[in-house]
């Protein structure tokens, strides 16, 4: 590992698995009705040993299943493009909801390298771009929100990231006890730390204390649990405005950054400059300015996005369901 090998002075790494964590997963999860994932997982982790092109194959193999499997998936994905991009014929939603799936399932498989590749081997595998903005905003010993999206291949992503810098990361509760176990353990081998999503208090904690946390807002927050519509895709969607906040309370650099897929399996992350005069005091506005910088990553490469979720789900009072 290069220079993330050592945290900045005063950081403390994030909790590592313990002996208790083994003990959990030797015993709770040796149930039967976890052994389906146990079986998915050491599928992947052998996957994973293949050469790359091997592994991109079976990865697109799965998402080529899943296409013609998960119905309801694939609707709802080809919902969401019909609801972003009204001005692209029906035919070349279908392109690119079929290459969405592909890119699915090598993502599967990426999580899985993200987790188990030795780390000079995904740095081979990738280029970055602007991380001059990454160093300068280490460099001010302010906090650093990592703002990112969706993307698909955000777990390989991460761990390339790491290699340039430590940094926390949240995380969303799985409904599976021992995926949301595995990933807080997995995580934890290459994260500094993990913090909930739910944990507002861990992190403004975390950016007072100047560490770096990595951070996508673009998820449907219902009103009741905070959210606000602004436009995304020139429709009202239910934003958290807690990037703005974040920014308000804690004066931390709010810094873009998004991971690309390049052509013959290789990758880019891209840091962008720091958002310049944010927060501006306007919520809606500040949410608003976050979601036109998602929607133009999104427009770039639409086939890389994480369409299966039900991002226009909350809708405001009198106005019907999306879905």
């Amino acid at each position: 590992m290069s220079n993330a090998a050592t945290a900045p002075k005063g950081r403390r790494r994030g909790a590592r698995p313990t002996p208790k964590d083994d003990r959990l997963l030797q015993l709770r999860f040796l149930h039967p009705r976890f052994w389906g994932v146990w079986l998915q997982l050491g599928l992947l982790r052998t996957v994973v040993t293949l050469p790359h092109r091997a592994r991109m194959a079976f990865g697109a193999g799965i998402g080529e299943l899943a296409w013609h499997m998960a119905p309801q998936r694939r609707r709802l994905v080809l919902r969401n493009l019909e609801l972003s991009f009204p001005e692209l014929s029906e035919q070349r939603r279908q392109t690119i909801a079929r290459e969405n799936f592909r890119l699915m399932g090598i993502g599967v498989v990426e999580t899985a390298m993200g987790w188990w590749l030795p780390m000079e081997r995904i740095a081979e595998l990738f280029e970055v771009h602007g991380q001059e903005h990454l160093e300068a905003a280490r460099a001010s010993d302010r906090g650093v929100l990592l703002l990112s999206c969706h993307m698909l291949g955000l777990e390989l992503s991460a761990a390339r990231v790491l290699q340039i810098t430590p940094f926390k990361a949240l995380y969303r509760e799985d409904r599976n006890p021992l995926v949301a176990t595995l990933i807080r353990r997995n995580r934890r081998r290459r994260i500094e730390d993990v913090i909930s999503n739910q944990d507002m208090r861990g992190m403004i904690r975390a950016l007072k204390d100047g560490d770096i946390i990595w951070y996508a807002p673009d998820e449907n927050i219902a009103p009741r649990r905070g959210g606000i519509f602004v436009p995304f895709f020139g429709i009202q969607a239910a934003t958290t405005p807690a990037t703005a906040r974040l920014a308000e309370r804690t004066g931390c650099i709010v810094l873009p950054y998004y991971p690309q897929r390049l052509a013959g399996g290789r990758y880019r992350l891209v840091f962008e400059p720091p958002l310049e005069d944010f927060p501006s005091g306007d919520i809606h506005a500040d949410t608003a300015r976050i979601n036109r910088l998602i929607e133009q990553w999104i427009r770039q490469q639409p086939e890389q996005y994480f369409w299966v979720r039900k991002r226009f789900k909350s809708r405001p009072e009198g106005e019907p369901p999306r879905y």
